[in-house]
């Protein structure tokens, strides 16, 4: 059995008009309990919509967002927070980008840390900004 840590990708990409068939289909086959995103997907997300300009678009992500179907009530219970342990998995994920000559982007590092502290696979499209972290690419294939 696997937990997987959505990243906020893999949220954008299922709230889309079109969302990417082969990501739909995995979490087709996955069972709630199993995934979780981070609470700074809550945070990206909700940055997200009040950057957008008022309006209509921006209305209905808000209702969206704090609807059901929104992320704190979709995965209530199911959002990890960025705590003690994951600040230090996350200094030396960090440091060691650093020292490999690889600097690591800050905020999915975040992500990074919370999921190696919580047992869980990163799912993402953006595997480059994981290197070294075990993911998953549903819309590509296999872990890395």
């Amino acid at each position: 059995m696997s937990r997987y840590l959505l990243d906020t990708n893999i949220i954008s990409n299922v709230t889309k008009p079109r969302p990417s068939e082969s990501l739909l289909g995995w979490m087709a086959e996955q069972i709630d309990e199993d995934l979780f995103i981070s609470s700074f997907t809550v945070a990206e997300i909700r940055r997200g919509i009040l950057e957008k300009p008022p309006g209509r678009k921006r209305d209905d992500l808000e209702a969206w967002f704090a609807g059901p179907e929104g992320p704190p009530a979709l995965f209530a219970g199911r959002i990890l927070p960025f705590d003690v342990k994951a600040a230090h998995a996350w200094a030396r994920l960090m440091s060691d980008g650093k020292t490999a000559g690889r600097p690591r982007n800050a905020l999915d590092t975040i992500i990074a840390a919370t999921a190696e502290t919580n047992g869980c696979l990163v799912v993402t499209d953006n595997e480059r900004d994981f290197t070294g972290v075990e993911t998953l690419n549903p819309m590509r294939g296999a872990a890395t």
